[in-house]
């Protein structure tokens, strides 16, 4: 991109200027969606109390999904009213099919499958339908034993918070520029199954705020992921640099 390098987000430029790349030669460039399509809606406890939990992700190690499942067990020990489903699968390979076993031992390991739904892989429309199903949306990324990460953010938490939910995640990559922690969510350090599971408890036990959060959520995702607004940022950017070449 001329002099400069784009990037996602804050995780990826301290990636860079830790290889030596200047910090001017660097200009940070957020992911855009589709404000249109997700429209905002506050979450609040329906008249069947029944509190419902959504996690999204391929069963690959990065994902943090056996902690997720790890830390609603623990909390449905004592709140009975918890409801998960899981949008995502193995894709097939060894370290995904892995991963998937983990997933199910832990759903074993508390007893979880009459309250959990494995919706397997599903087409975006349907994800989205599945959020406003759902009141938080459950989503604790990790660094995996070999390096891999999210690199930015995962557009399942942009989205979800646009769309009015309560985000429960990591401090992991540009995650904590998506969620801003204790407004628009919560985020734990990375495989910290005691802090998640307080977390959880905390946000189960609390629905009152969920409709703030969500607020906030949506206002942070209105000002820095409307790809309308970011299209037009990276128009002036090369503009910027169409000038200097």
């Amino acid at each position: 991109q001329g002099d400069k390098f784009l990037v996602e987000g804050s995780h990826m430029k301290k990636s860079l200027m830790g290889l030596g790349c200047p910090e001017d030669k660097i200009t940070v460039q957020h992911l855009g969606i589709d404000l249109d399509g997700i429209k905002f809606v506050p979450r609040e406890l329906g008249k069947d109390e029944e509190i419902r939990i959504l996690i999204a992700g391929s069963f690959r190690e990065k994902k943090g999904i056996p902690y997720a499942v790890e830390a609603f067990g623990q909390v449905r020990e004592k709140h009975k009213n918890l409801k998960l489903a899981i949008i995502g699968d193995s894709g097939g390979a060894p370290r995904e099919e892995e991963e998937k076993q983990k997933i199910l031992a832990t759903i074993d390991k508390y007893h979880l499958k009459h309250c959990i739904r494995m919706l397997g892989y599903q087409p975006h429309h349907v994800f989205l339908e599945e959020l406003y199903k759902h009141h938080i949306f459950l989503s604790p990324s990790v660094t995996a034993s070999d390096g891999d990460t999210e690199g930015g953010a995962p557009v399942s938490i942009i989205e979800a918070s646009a769309s009015g939910a309560p985000i429960l995640s990591t401090t992991h990559c540009d995650i904590p520029e998506v969620v801003i922690d204790g407004k628009s969510g919560y985020l734990v350090p990375e495989r910290d199954v005691d802090a998640l599971t307080d977390r959880l408890e905390f946000l189960v036990s609390n629905p009152k705020i969920w409709e703030e959060m969500g607020k906030v959520g949506r206002e942070h995702i209105e000002k820095n992921y409307d790809i309308i607004k970011q299209v037009q940022r990276l128009e002036k950017i090369y503009d910027e640099v169409g000038k200097r070449t």
